[in-house]
């Protein structure tokens, strides 16, 4: 039974939606499915109200870009995501998430953390030249609020706002792309949108590439840090413990049931509802109201007005500002080694390998 909702509850339901429906444009950038997607959060939904989760899921842009830029194509894509999220769950189910992250070490993690942090800055600087007008305005709005407020909402905000109006306002005419064709298009523009004829069909993983199979080890290794440390800070926030084995069920099988059909992957994320009154409440409410969003194809109708380079300067900020600088130091501390080795490894390549090379280096030095 839901509590009367507070003005804070409402503010942070509405930052949060901001937050999800920015990283949403992201997922139908890289070609993942809104209702499928729009399941899996009704599902999330149903899962916290049951547990009484503070710790929601949603769009996370490390894990979009990381599965989004490590498949070429859509099948490739939700074959990554669908064998993550398997796993994932089995991690959860079995409660060996906190035995891998032991095994793993702070260092290792903090150095994968940072690397995707790299893997960010680089993704949103890609996705501006794909629109360079929205991108330069999402750039100049993005950084100065942030630098005021410190505030993610606000940036969020401001970076998708002002980086659609100087695109509209610079661009004499504006075409959105035309219904009918594969998954996800775009213009010459950076504008994108689903095609909501697209019906529902079972996609058949890829299991047989190693390619693959490594990008689904670099995405479980990137899964396994933001579990923790995004679970944790958020039920931080809200001044409460939280369940990583549940959190991470609730993820991995929300993957699974996205996926399955074509849906985007959903993670952790530090989330603004944890610093709500109710923040249970407020939790379920955000990925209710994201199912609703979703299963009506109202994310595509944003994405016919909103270009994809109005993401790029909150994106650069959570990379360069929020995932890098404390991962890093974390890391590198004292100069150690191992962390070094893991961060420049990730960053050129995948958390998978980054990982491998900081356990390789552990054994070594």
């Amino acid at each position: 039974m839901f509590a009367l909702l507070t003005t804070q509850d409402i503010v942070s339901i509405i930052g949060a939606l901001s937050d999800a429906i920015a990283s949403g444009l992201i997922a139908l950038y890289y070609g993942f499915l809104a209702f499928p997607t729009g399941i899996a959060f009704a599902l999330a939904a149903l899962l916290a109200m049951v547990w009484g989760m503070v710790t929601p899921i949603s769009f996370q842009a490390e894990t979009i870009v990381l599965a989004g830029s490590m498949g070429k194509n859509l099948r490739e894509r939700i074959s990554i995501v669908l064998l993550c999220g398997i796993v994932m769950t089995v991690l959860g189910i079995f409660g060996l998430l906190g035995a891998v992250v032991d095994y793993i070490g702070e260092i290792i993690l903090a150095g994968m953390l940072a690397g995707v942090g790299v893997i960010l800055v680089k993704t949103s600087i890609d996705i501006a030249r794909d629109s360079i007008k929205a991108g330069i305005g999402s750039f100049l709005s993005a950084l100065p609020v942030w630098f005021m407020t410190e505030n993610l909402a606000y940036t969020v905000v401001a970076s998708l706002i002002i980086g659609t109006i100087v695109h509209h306002l610079i661009k004499k005419e504006f075409n959105p792309s035309q219904e009918g064709e594969e998954e996800v298009v775009r213009d010459d523009s950076g504008t994108f949108v689903e095609n909501v004829k697209k019906q529902m069909v079972i996609q058949k993983p890829i299991l047989n590439s190693w390619r693959i199979w490594k990008a689904v080890f670099a995405l479980i290794a990137l899964q396994i840090g933001t579990f923790i440390s995004y679970g944790s800070i958020t039920a931080s926030i809200a001044n409460t413990g939280f369940s990583v084995d549940k959190l991470t069920i609730t993820s991995g099988l929300a993957q699974v049931v996205s996926s399955i059909f074509g849906g985007a992957p959903l993670s952790p994320i530090v989330s603004i509802t944890a610093d709500a009154n109710h923040p249970v409440d407020a939790a379920v409410i955000f990925m209710a109201i994201m199912a609703f969003i979703l299963l009506l194809f109202l994310l595509s109708k944003i994405g016919k007005l909103i270009p994809v380079g109005a993401t790029a300067g909150y994106l650069f900020i959570i990379g360069a500002i929020i995932v890098i600088p404390d991962n890093l130091v974390a890391a590198v501390q004292d100069g150690n080694m191992v962390g070094i080795i893991t961060f420049v490894i990730t960053a050129i390549s995948d958390p998978f390998l980054g990982m491998l090379a900081g356990i390789l280096a552990q054994f070594v030095m």
